[in-house]
């Protein structure tokens, strides 16, 4: 059986009571190009990636350091980007490839949109990558985790959620003065769930049903 999104917590009780023998975890998004597949039953993991640094650097996917405090992806002296090494948390991106088929990246409609989802000057001087927004976790074996989302979104039952799209739609309401929406981890429960924080207006109250 292949496809995406089985927690870890429940792998063994789901391959257990439906008696399957094999699962195959796959992780990417329709429009990107940077995809990974768990072909060997790993509990948990959504890919693998060599550990080795001559294979690494020859495989077209890639995990890049990410600063915790301004999810913006941390760079060298050199300018260009840190990649990870076994044992650590990074956002994983997909190089480009225009001349290749499968290492393209078509685009959105809106140029803007295109535009957040490519870095720049990540191995060498003038490359680009996808950016997939998803933090993953690499670990000593070479096996990839998902962990989290990178910016303002963030991932509930396999979607992604924007917190700015939430956001626009409270704070029209009148009883609202300003709102605030973020993802909270639940025990148990992969990704994190939406938690919103709202500042109410003057003599208003909130009702909840």
């Amino acid at each position: 059986m292949f496809g995406n999104g089985l927690r870890g917590e429940i792998w063994p009780d789901f391959v257990s009571r439906f008696g399957i023998k094999k699962i195959g975890e796959l992780y990417g998004s329709t429009e990107g190009n940077s995809n990974i597949l768990n072909i060997d039953g790993h509990i948990g993991a959504v890919g693998f990636f060599p550990i080795y640094p001559f294979l690494t650097s020859l495989y077209p996917v890639r995990l890049v350091k990410v600063d915790p405090e301004t999810n913006e992806v941390v760079r060298d002296q050199n300018g260009l980007c840190i990649s990870c090494r076994p044992g650590s948390y990074g956002e994983m991106v997909g190089m480009i490839k225009e001349n290749d088929p499968l290492l393209r990246f078509e685009g959105y409609v809106d140029a803007g949109d295109t535009a957040k989802k490519l870095i720049r000057d990540v191995c060498k001087k003038g490359d680009c990558v996808f950016s997939s927004g998803d933090i993953l976790y690499w670990d000593p074996l070479g096996y990839l985790y998902f962990k989290d989302r990178r910016g303002d979104t963030y991932r509930w039952k396999g979607e992604n959620v924007s917190t700015m799209e939430v956001e626009g739609i409270l704070q029209p309401l009148m009883s609202i003065e300003d709102a605030s929406v973020f993802g909270v981890e639940i025990k148990g429960r992969e990704g994190r769930a939406g938690m919103i924080g709202v500042v109410l207006a003057e003599m208003r109250t909130l009702r909840l049903s």
